[in-house]
């Protein structure tokens, strides 16, 4: 398969607070976006995910020398070298966007700032569309460590209870609780999914069972009726949220 047709991983080094809408907006778009606050560990997590896409914010965290040679670097270092990288700031000098452009030779554009949300969404998500960030993979999931969620199912006069063990905004994956069993097909009306404090009501059904060495795994597909815009979008964040902390837990041992 080749590197990056599920998806690219998009980082954001220091990300400037008013980037806030944007990010949500990539998310929303189904792009798996991260956001890390030490360039040095943060390439050592690079060098294990060669096909990522990065954009550093020039105005926090190095000076500008610094940031030339961490961009350097990355070019410099085998594991590094295909990394995607664009820049961020609220600089808008020729001479920097020269710099990086035409000497650097940064990929993912020069962005500046002051443009506002909208236009700055709007440039990030064509500058991904146009690196394919997204790949093959039509939606961002998350694989869910024990603890981290849990389902439960009113089925047929019954209460079932399942953990999470895949979470993304078209279905789900869950090991139920004493060994219940069923079909493809099987269609769950009522739905309540908890993770992480935040609930979301929804139906689907039984798409495919596959065994594991901790127990069966339902892979249950959510009716697309079933979710509005808001729960479809909360969904998405609880994604994002559960992926970005085992990123924090994987930065804070690189």
């Amino acid at each position: 398969m080749e590197p990056g047709s599920l998806g690219k991983k998009v980082f954001f080094l220091y990300p400037p607070p008013v980037l806030t809408e944007v990010l949500q907006d990539l998310t929303n778009r189904e792009f798996e976006v991260y956001l890390a606050r030490d360039p040095e560990r943060l390439k050592r997590v690079l060098a294990s995910s060669p096909d990522s896409i990065i954009f550093i914010d020039l105005d926090e965290g190095l000076d500008d020398a610094g940031w030339e040679a961490y961009v350097r670097s990355l070019r410099a270092t085998p594991a590094t070298a295909g990394i995607g990288v664009g820049i961020l700031t609220l600089n808008d000098d020729d001479a920097l966007r020269e710099k990086y452009l035409m000497d650097l030779q940064v990929q993912c554009g020069f962005v500046i700032l002051k443009l506002g949300a909208a236009k700055t969404s709007e440039i990030l998500m064509k500058t991904l569309e146009a690196n394919e960030a997204r790949g093959r993979r039509k939606f961002v999931r998350a694989a869910c460590q024990p603890g981290t969620g849990q389902c439960t199912i009113e089925h047929e006069g019954v209460t079932l209870r399942a953990e999470l063990t895949d979470l993304s905004s078209a279905g789900m994956a869950i090991r139920f609780e004493n060994g219940a069993d069923f079909r493809v097909g099987t269609v769950f009306r009522g739905i309540s999914l908890a993770i992480r404090g935040q609930r979301v009501l929804a139906s689907g059904f039984v798409a495919a069972r596959r065994v594991e060495s901790g127990g069966d795994v339902h892979v249950v597909m959510f009716d697309p009726a079933s979710l509005d815009d808001a729960r479809r979008e909360k969904i998405r964040s609880i994604v994002g949220r559960v992926n970005q902390l085992a990123m924090d837990r994987l930065l804070e041992t690189a």
